[in-house]
């Protein structure tokens, strides 16, 4: 898998991006980025489960290629705006989900900061079944590129491993093929997630994790970012739309996804 499908091959490397500079972020993302990302399409998809699932499209007759972004975990897809401003000029349409449990897509769970699944392979059919009902059909005899980010990452993965060839190239960016359990081990991690699930308790915020607090949310304590504006950016979503934060993982989600990515690990 690794030779074949985990390739870390960038579409965007002969391109020019006209990226926002760091002095006139503030300025330049509500002048130029909002605005723009404001002329999408905000849409709806259904999912197997009947959950209503948020996506976003950036299309005009004029492109002749498109792009399917997938967000990583926490990662509300308005995240991605800046990123949609660059591509502007490229010729691409551009399709961003909101994996179920995420952004604006509709939740398991009542407490919508807990990131919560049931099996980590119902995001992997969420995806496929969009592409089949929505992408696909509206990108017929056009090449399709795919950006997955971390989580992201993962579920293109165990997408593109199951033979679909819906994609020309894929960029997986710091794909989730191991998950941080410190200060327990993977297989600890394992062990004790899976008896915490079997305990009844799988709803429950995984060890050591919490709701999102905006208050303890600071660069200093970030691990994403170093500009200070971009920072600033993606914590003022959580703060104007607080419905959308996404605090710790639920030790169920911990658990399905130590248990995906063993699997990747297996196929590689």
């Amino acid at each position: 898998m690794k030779n074949v499908w985990l390739i870390f091959f960038s579409i965007l490397a002969s391109f020019t991006l006209q990226a926002v500079p760091e002095e006139s972020f503030f300025e330049s993302f509500h002048q130029d980025v909002l605005p723009y990302f404001a002329k999408g399409s905000q849409r709806v998809f259904i999912n197997p489960q009947g959950m209503k699932l948020n996506f976003y499209s950036f299309t005009s007759s004029q492109n002749s290629k498109n792009l399917v972004i997938l967000p990583g975990r926490t990662e509300p897809g308005f995240k991605y705006a800046e990123l949609v401003y660059d591509l502007r000029n490229l010729g691409f349409n551009i399709y961003l989900l909101d994996h179920q449990g995420q952004g604006f897509s509709e939740r398991i769970l009542s407490d919508s900061n807990k990131g919560h699944i049931r099996y980590f392979t119902d995001y992997t059919r969420d995806f496929s079944e969009w592409m089949k009902e929505i992408v696909v059909p509206e990108t017929q005899n056009q090449k399709r590129y795919l950006f997955a980010h971390s989580m992201g990452g993962a579920v293109a993965s165990l997408y593109l491993t199951q033979g679909n060839k819906n994609f020309t190239r894929a960029v997986l960016s710091s794909p989730m093929m191991e998950i941080n359990t410190k200060p327990y081990s993977e297989g600890i991690g394992r062990l004790l997630t899976k008896v915490l699930v079997l305990a009844g308790q799988g709803k429950k915020y995984a060890p050591d994790r919490g709701p999102y607090i905006a208050e303890n949310d600071t660069l200093e304590v970030n691990e994403v970012t170093h500009s200070e504006a971009r920072f600033n950016m993606s914590k003022a979503l959580f703060v104007t739309w607080p419905e959308i934060a996404l605090g710790g993982p639920t030790a169920r989600w911990v658990y399905q996804s130590l248990k995906a990515t063993k699997h990747i690990d297996h196929l590689a």
